[in-house]
């Protein structure tokens, strides 16, 4: 019976859908870092301060407010790539804006003469690396059947997280040696396999359900269910609740590049702490996470969990008064 379910299990991420869900999910972990926490520790290296560094990650919130043109990729067709299908077109499209703004950003460099032209692009990379991600998730379901999404979202998020170490240790190691410029080219020539897997993938088939509303009926038509289901003041409650629970904590997340900068620690010493030993700390994280909503359940385990996060800031004063103490360092990543 064991054996079975291993040689199912084993066929199951044997599939060409799970293969190539797994180089979507590179390729969508990849920029993620590139332009927001990476980024900002090359800004600081380049002598910007923290407050034009913080301005210029909110170009980052598109990753925040993607759901917002996610119908428009639902109803319509690439310009140009409709041969392709829906997803496969739209997914190309974004590739192919990702590998040009990283690419861009590698050959124009932050000359202050082009910042204008360097924060657009940064801003198109962005827009292009969030819409990738929309797009990712929807071929994911529409691919497989139910029973299959389980080895899909697996080899997904194994294939993101290592898109998130080479974004982020793999980006540094490499302008520790060869320079930030190198290093972005670098990225931008490792979506080449994703743009390859997209080419090569087959289009999931498609309903024609989705034509049937009106635009802006399609648009909204969740946000109506949403605040009629909890009422506006519970609703915005809990859309707030969402929205704010995490920013502190990803705008922290920016300006802590430079933090690390200052406090006299190396891009190597950022990549071996921050970017790979803190990946393990946050899935350690989430198994802790796991076992604290089995033991105390949903609500008090979010409470718990905003308490412990905000808490857990204080450890950069450590840091401050420590400053390039690798113990520091660590203590506080593993905060």
């Amino acid at each position: 019976m064991v054996m079975q379910r291993l040689r199912t299990m084993a066929s199951a991420f044997a599939q060409p859908e799970a293969r190539t869900l797994f180089v979507m999910g590179f390729a969508c972990g990849l920029p993620f870092l590139l332009v927001g926490p990476t980024l900002s520790i090359w800004l600081r290296e380049s002598g910007m301060s923290l407050g034009a560094i913080g301005l210029v990650a909110y170009t980052g919130f598109f990753y925040v407010f993607k759901f917002l043109w996610a119908p428009l990729l639902d109803r319509w067709q690439a310009p140009g790539l409709a041969h392709l299908g829906r997803r496969r077109g739209w997914l190309l499209a974004a590739q192919l804006l990702l590998m040009g703004g990283l690419g861009g950003l590698a050959l124009i460099g932050l000359d202050t003469a082009a910042m204008t032209v360097f924060v657009l692009l940064l801003a198109i990379t962005a827009f292009a690396g969030a819409t990738q991600d929309t797009v990712v998730d929807a071929y994911r379901i529409e691919i497989a059947p139910l029973e299959q999404q389980g080895t899909l979202a697996a080899t997904y998020s194994l294939g993101y997280r290592i898109g998130l170490i080479v974004g982020g240790a793999g980006a540094l190691y490499v302008a520790e040696f060869w320079g930030w410029r190198v290093a972005y080219l670098v990225m931008a020539l490792l979506l080449l396999p994703a743009l390859l897997a997209t080419l090569m993938a087959r289009e999931p088939e498609r309903t024609a359900t989705l034509h049937t509303q009106p635009l802006l009926a399609f648009m909204i038509g969740p946000f109506v269910a949403f605040f009629r289901r909890f009422g506006w003041v519970l609703g915005l409650a809990l859309l707030a609740f969402v929205g704010l629970y995490k920013l502190p904590d990803q705008m922290l997340g920016v300006l802590a590049g430079p933090f690390y900068l200052d406090t006299g620690f190396s891009k190597a010493d950022i990549a071996n702490v921050s970017k790979l030993y803190g990946v393990w700390i946050g899935i350690g994280g989430g198994f802790v996470g796991a076992f604290a909503v089995a033991a105390w359940g949903h609500y008090r385990s979010l409470l718990i969990a905003a308490v412990a996060v905000a808490l857990s800031n204080l450890l950069f004063i450590v840091m401050a008064f420590h400053p390039g103490e690798l113990w520091a360092f660590v203590l506080t990543i593993s905060g």
